[in-house]
């Protein structure tokens, strides 16, 4: 009997030059190789870090998994199965409670053997890592660039005469809207400034 599988293609949402297209590739070669039989092919371009619900191609390959429509589910590597370990550890649970194999090809793991199972929980644990090495890096660049005196966000449009304009007009009692429309800038900008000066 034939091995029916599904695919699982994520891109991240951070980088729009990414597409699926090589992952399907890499995918379909190797279910030729294997002999396995495609049902469906399950595509999103979304953050691997976010819950299933909001995931719908993943959610929905979650969903056809319990209803048996196919054996296996094979993705590229770990991390196209999710970044949050939690996540990740709960979908494996959930396949293994309906007899349904996952493979990440990259990887070259197989959870039908419990080594399998074993070293795609670790691999999972290595890739929640990593993320959070690099959000702690991200943020300790934030804070020694504050600290050096660096303003982060975006620079303001109000120059000092639009400012004393802003000021003399508010003084004399204009709205935030009639005064936005004088000095050229929108009404946000002038509220903000008003609530500091």
């Amino acid at each position: 009997m034939t091995t029916k599988v599904a695919l699982y293609c994520r891109v991240s949402t951070s980088t729009k030059d990414q597409t699926t297209e090589n992952q399907l590739r890499e995918l379909t070669a190797f279910c030729d190789r294997m002999d396995y039989e495609i049902i469906k092919i399950y595509e999103v371009e979304v953050s691997g870090a976010k819950s299933r619900e909001k995931r719908p191609a993943y959610f929905e390959l979650c969903k056809d998994a319990f209803l048996k429509k196919f054996d296996i589910v094979i993705g590229w590597g770990v991390s196209r199965f999710g970044r949050s370990m939690k996540e990740f550890v709960s979908f494996l649970s959930d396949m293994d409670d309906k007899g349904i194999g996952v493979i990440a090809v990259k990887n070259g793991l197989d959870t039908s053997s419990s080594s399998g199972r074993m070293m795609m929980k670790l691999i999972g644990v290595l890739e929640e890592w990593n993320r959070e090495m690099l959000i702690e890096r991200t943020n300790a660049g934030l804070a020694r660039t504050i600290a050096n005196g660096t303003k982060l966000g975006r620079k303001s449009v109000l120059t000092p005469y639009t400012k004393r304009k802003i000021l003399d007009a508010n003084r004399n009692g204009a709205s935030i809207r009639n005064i936005a429309n004088e000095v050229g800038v929108n009404r946000g900008a002038v509220q903000r400034f008003l609530q500091v000066a």
